[in-house]
């Protein structure tokens, strides 16, 4: 379980924390490694030529160096990254592939974000197998959902608010879910915590096809829902089976994955 942690960890890392710190100025030692040998030919990462991959820092798919330019891989790579003392900068090449990261000292603020990335993940891993809350509800169309009435079903909840950017970013690509699973036994539930008359309001100008459901601040309690957006599979015996928050590059591509493989069983 550790080494899964440690591997999600430092993907999420690269794909969540990344885009926000390689704008910041680079320090002397970042400055110096531009001369070294092995990054060569190389230039660092934007923030946008970051922001369409997905980055697997285990030191063997990108090399992974010191700042001095040691290779670092295996076991040290993964007690470098078990630290949290330590981010990577990424070098790519002319055709904006990733060829090298370089591990610098984290600031005071990389840290804690860190930190709290691994709380966040520990926590959505405990929380696969374990029963889901009950709730009972009525969607902004009159339509009632308990959990008890949705057992034996599939069930893809989404919690979101009007306000959120990430939610709004996502919806197109989830209401291509919806469509493709229209005629399979799964029912998509979708917790607002904004009131009905905001939700109607903000329909008129897009389109989203879960069952919404308004005023859901009490159910995200429920659900430890502290980051939007959040999703969460339940399969047919109403247990977890699939958790995550926020919008990463794999979020969608997971969770459409963990709807198949509960289909096929």
């Amino acid at each position: 379980m550790r080494l899964k942690l440690i591997i999600i960890l430092t993907v999420l890392f690269s794909n969540f924390c990344l885009t926000n710190l390689v704008a910041q100025t680079q320090t002397k030692d970042s400055t110096k490694i531009s001369k070294k040998e092995f990054l060569k030919g190389l230039t660092k990462a934007s923030e946008k030529d970051l922001s369409d991959k997905e980055i697997m820092l285990d030191g063997e798919t990108i090399p992974v160096y010191s700042v001095k330019g040691k290779r670092i891989r295996g076991n040290e790579m993964m007690q470098v990254m078990i630290s949290g003392n330590y981010v990577p900068d990424f070098y790519i090449d002319s055709n904006k592939e990733i060829k090298a990261a370089v591990l610098r000292i984290a600031t005071k603020e990389e840290k804690l974000m860190i930190k709290e990335m691994e709380t966040q993940i520990n926590s959505e891993i405990s929380a696969i197998g374990t029963d889901a809350s009950n709730f009972s509800v009525t969607d902004i169309n009159g339509n009632e959902y308990s959990l008890e009435s949705l057992k034996g079903k599939i069930v893809v909840l989404n919690f979101w608010f009007v306000e959120c950017k990430p939610c709004i970013e996502e919806m197109p690509e989830l209401n291509r879910i919806v469509k493709k699973y229209k005629n399979k036994d799964i029912v998509f539930l979708a917790f607002a915590t904004n009131e009905k008359t905001k939700i109607d309001k903000f329909l008129k100008r897009r389109d989203f096809l879960y069952n919404i459901i308004p005023d859901s601040e009490k159910i995200a309690d429920k659900y430890n829902v502290s980051n939007y957006p959040t999703h969460i599979v339940l399969d047919t015996n109403s247990k977890i089976a699939y958790l995550t928050s926020g919008l990463g590059s794999t979020t969608i591509r997971d969770l459409e994955n963990t709807i198949k493989s509960l289909i096929k069983k």
